[in-house]
């Protein structure tokens, strides 16, 4: 049932993430950036489902985790670019 969970938040994911409007045609889209971030939240779905958190406090962790992760990288992007090269 697990495995279940998480293929169906992938694939949730992975069509979320792959709709045109939202890609960025300017950089490269190699098959592991693409697979990475949907498998990524996916994983984290499935770890909230495992242990029964309902689906809009899911939504508040994935927002919550986002805002602090841009957040983090206005303060520290230049140090994650060159750490990332």
């Amino acid at each position: 049932m697990i495995i279940g969970t998480f293929i169906f938040y992938f694939l949730l994911f992975l069509i979320l993430f792959s709709y045109p409007g939202i890609r960025n045609k300017e950089k490269s889209n190699t098959l592991l950036k693409f697979l990475a971030i949907p498998a990524i939240l996916g994983i984290i779905i499935t770890f909230f489902s495992f242990i029964k958190v309902f689906f809009i406090y899911k939504l508040f962790f994935l927002l919550f985790g986002f805002v602090t992760f841009l957040l983090t990288y206005w303060q520290w992007g230049e140090r994650f670019r060159r750490w990332w090269r």
